[in-house]
């Protein structure tokens, strides 16, 4: 159901502006609204402005409040287990808060930069590796001497052939060299070339001019000798992983340790900005605020009382009746009992309806499991389906999405296990080899069941019609009233004319509704003039729509047959098992999937047009509220 809601006003001297904002976030049930444009347009109406303190303290919060949403993203992936709960920081004042983020966010950096600096060394090292590779075993065989240099080259083989290379060195040093060779791959050669020190610069001089890749070491390590260079990189490259590895895991102690304190700071710090962003978008006169807001009809007497006791007749709360304009404005909150609050998930999954209308929650409660159930009809599927959404539950209790979906889904398993009982269905035919009696046996009766899915259709759709009605007659909105309640009595004729037809009612019926069914074409077309053919044909298409209940269930009993089959299929009894497992196990998955999906689409293509109203905007009160 939706809660009905009240729309208060708030006048008040700009100085208890913050007492009042504190005092409504307190209470955590107002909805404030923006101020209309027709208070804004007011004279002596302008929007308030903070003072310059709070100005500055709001762009400090703004900071803060970034520095630990960053620090938090580098936390979370890391946060795999919930540390004991601490309350200290519950109540910490928002200095107490900015400090910690600032101490927190401080650490987690200081790691996290050391971590990214060793995973870029690390990384840029890498980029040697093949050249290490090939030419380490070169540099080893070289006699150490402080009377010559190395340098390392790679040469392609096409562009730079390397007896030109060493006729140059030759000419050079007057045969005082040394070359040592290795290929890298197919077309990069690496060399490794000694001579003596005064040849140095002559030689570097060779290099450019013959267009000759000279091995650069990194920066850091430019200035060593090129055989020094290599064998710190070779250390490097062994001992960075084991750094980073330490230093990730001082980060999950972080994590761990200090994650709950973040979060709970950083609520603290958003709060107080939140107050005083809405703070800021108030309007007022020169001494006085105002602000408007909803509030859920039964929290209206106790916020009231607060509001009074608090600040006796300094403050005036007034309710005011909303006008017709503000009808779609109005927050809509979902209220449903326990047992039916996990099925607002599958509501929430289209759209919130309007205030005013139709909560569909307690509809889909009814209906989805039953639809389930017809489709995939089986104990054995059931029993399986039930124990996922046990486990699910169970492993996602406290995450409300996957809870509520944890518990749509045993609701519907339950029912797919009524509907096996019925269909005499256990993993398909094999029911039938234990000793259980269908009363309904799907495979020979497919043409009643297909019947009824139509039948089943049709009365869905009716029911969303006269709800339909209901709804825009609440709305005032006489023509769609009239509109729907017209489509209700063509679906009425429509279903009346085919059981004249088959003999269920006197045959000279079908005449007469066939004749009452054109008539209400001709009536909706004067209510909606070119599209009532096009209208009254997809209220058809949406009945037999409905067919689908049949067609998916006689395929899951089908694929079900096929899978006992192919189990009695091989001689060996250990392999006969294992494939029929496995294609159960295929059909229990299609056999979730697809009753899910087509019960959804039912739902919401078929059954929602004729009544629901989306697009409603969400309650979000203004403080620490729970209760909605």
């Amino acid at each position: 159901m939706i809660l009905k809601m009240s729309k208060v006003s708030i006048i008040g001297p700009q100085r208890l502006l913050p007492e009042v904002m504190a005092c409504i976030y307190e209470a955590g049930v107002l909805h404030i609204e923006t101020t209309p444009e027709r208070i804004k347009d007011t004279p002596y109406i302008k929007r308030l402005s903070l003072p310059p303190e709070q100005k500055n303290e709001m762009m400090e919060l703004e900071r803060v409040t970034g520095l630990a949403k960053k620090t938090i993203d580098t936390l979370t992936p890391l946060f795999v287990k919930l540390p004991p709960v601490d309350d200290r920081h519950k109540e910490a004042g928002v200095h107490e808060a900015k400090r910690i983020i600032e101490e927190i966010s401080r650490s987690v950096d200081n790691v996290d930069q050391e971590i990214r600096g060793l995973g870029h060394q690390l990384s840029l090292y890498a980029r040697y590796e093949k050249i290490l590779d090939t030419l380490s075993p070169l540099i080893a065989m070289m006699p150490e001497s402080p009377f010559k240099d190395y340098t390392g080259v790679t040469l392609y083989k096409r562009e730079a052939p390397l007896t030109v290379l060493e006729e140059s060195l030759q000419r050079m040093t007057e045969g005082r060299y040394e070359l040592f060779k290795r290929d890298i791959d197919s077309e990069i050669m690496a060399c490794v070339i000694a001579y003596p020190k005064e040849f140095g610069p002559g030689i570097k001089k060779l290099f450019q001019e013959g267009n000759i890749s000279e091995l650069r070491m990194p920066a850091d390590l430019a200035d060593m000798p090129i055989r020094e260079s290599f064998k710190v990189i070779s250390e490097k490259r062994a001992a960075l992983p084991f750094q980073i590895s330490a230093l990730e895991k001082r980060l999950q102690r972080l994590a761990f340790e200090r994650y709950g304190e973040l979060v709970q700071c950083h609520r603290i710090v958003e709060e107080r900005l939140r107050q005083m962003e809405v703070s800021s978008d108030l309007y007022g006169t020169k001494d006085t605020f105002f602000l408007s807001g909803w509030i859920p009809e039964e929290a209206l007497s106790k916020f009231t009382k607060n509001i009074k006791n608090r600040f006796q007749d300094r403050v005036i709360l007034g309710r005011i009746p909303p006008t017709d304009q503000e009808r779609d404005r109005i927050p809509v909150v979902l209220n449903n009992p326990g047992f039916l609050r996990p099925f607002e998930v599958l509501t929430r999954f289209l759209s919130l309806p309007k205030y005013g209308t139709l909560d569909p929650t307690p509809l889909l409660a009814i209906f989805f499991p039953v639809f389930f159930g017809l489709i995939l009809g089986d104990i054995g599927y059931g029993a399986i389906l039930l124990l996922a959404s046990l486990w699910l539950r169970w492993r996602w209790k406290n995450r409300e999405l996957l809870y509520n979906i944890g518990c749509v889904l045993t609701a519907s398993s339950l029912v797919t296990m009524i509907f096996g009982v019925i269909f005499g269905e256990f993993f398909g035919t094999l029911g039938e080899s234990i000793g259980i009696s269908p009363y309904i046996n799907r495979s020979q009766t497919l043409i009643p069941l297909l019947i009824l899915s139509v039948v089943i259709g049709g009365l869905h759709i009716s029911l969303g019609l006269l709800i339909g009605v209901i709804i825009a007659m609440k709305r005032r909105e006489a023509r769609e009233a009239f509109t729907k309640l017209f489509k209700l009595l063509f679906v009425f004729s429509l279903f009346t004319a085919a059981a004249s037809f088959y003999g269920i009612l006197p045959a000279e019926w079908g005449y007469v509704f066939v004749l009452s069914g054109s008539g209400i074409i001709l009536v909706l077309i004067f209510l909606e003039k070119w599209i009532a053919p096009f209208d009254a044909l997809k209220l058809i298409v949406n009945v037999l729509s409905y067919a689908r209940i049949m067609g998916f269930g006689a395929a899951s009993l089908f694929l079900a047959s096929i899978a006992n089959r192919m189990a009695t299929m091989p001689e060996s009894v250990i392999l006969g098992i294992l494939l029929g497992i496995f294609f159960h196990l295929i059909n229990v998955i299609i056999g979730v999937y697809a009753p899910a999906i087509q019960t959804l689409r039912l739902h919401y293509v078929e059954f929602f047009d004729k009544f629901f109203y989306p697009g409603g905007i969400e309650y979000k009160p203004f403080g620490k509220g729970e209760r909605w």
